[in-house]
């Protein structure tokens, strides 16, 4: 008699990948929950469905700042467990233009699109963990990923911004040799810009 397989299904080993533009769905409301306000001057829209949308679009396209190109996701029993957004500081004027130029886009100052990395170093724009799998070492191993992705590049020094009162996470990245040297102004709140030295 062979053996059957319970009810109880095998979970499947977590992969690292490049993300798909069919990902677009699961990668918008990580994206949302890491970066909050800032989906609105992204998207230069204050209908929060109209800013989604807008989102969406850019995740699927090519070229600009949250394209699926600049996006990697952690899989994990077929779902998207957490994603990093990651570009080269060199390119963000470039990679910014399209959501600048897009039609219909409000001019308020409120969604000026604040420089936040820097020529010579590799950003992290967005680190995001679904709640489902917070705690797993799921952050610890995007964050890996994206200093592999930079020393791959041939980039010596990596970049991210924490906002100034999440001390828990200015914690992480200290402990991971991330040291703060500015403080930037993003929609009303100050964010601390962190650099780390990485070995290519």
């Amino acid at each position: 008699m062979k053996p059957t397989i319970g009810s109880e299904q095998l979970k499947s080993v977590p992969q690292i990948r490049p993300a798909r533009k069919e990902d677009v769905d699961q990668i918008i409301p990580l994206l949302v929950q890491a970066i909050g306000d800032i989906a609105y001057a992204l998207a230069g829209e204050s209908n929060h469905e109209r800013a989604m949308d807008i989102l969406r679009e850019f995740v699927t396209q090519e070229n600009n700042r949250i394209s699926y190109q600049n996006i990697t996701v952690m899989e994990q029993d077929g779902q998207i467990a957490g994603m990093l957004v990651a570009y080269a500081g060199d390119d963000v004027e470039r990679l910014d233009q399209p959501l600048l130029d897009r039609p219909g886009r409000d001019a308020d100052e409120k969604y000026a699109l604040v420089k936040e990395t820097r020529p010579g170093e590799y950003y992290l724009d967005t680190l995001s963990v679904s709640e489902v799998f917070q705690g797993q070492g799921i952050g610890r191993a995007l964050m890996a990923a994206f200093e592999q992705q930079g020393r791959e590049l041939g980039h010596t020094q990596v970049a991210l911004i924490v906002e100034q009162d999440n001390g828990r996470a200015m914690q992480l990245y200290e402990r991971q040799g991330y040291v703060q040297d500015e403080v930037i102004l993003i929609g009303g709140h100050e964010y601390y810009h962190m650099v780390k030295r990485i070995e290519s």
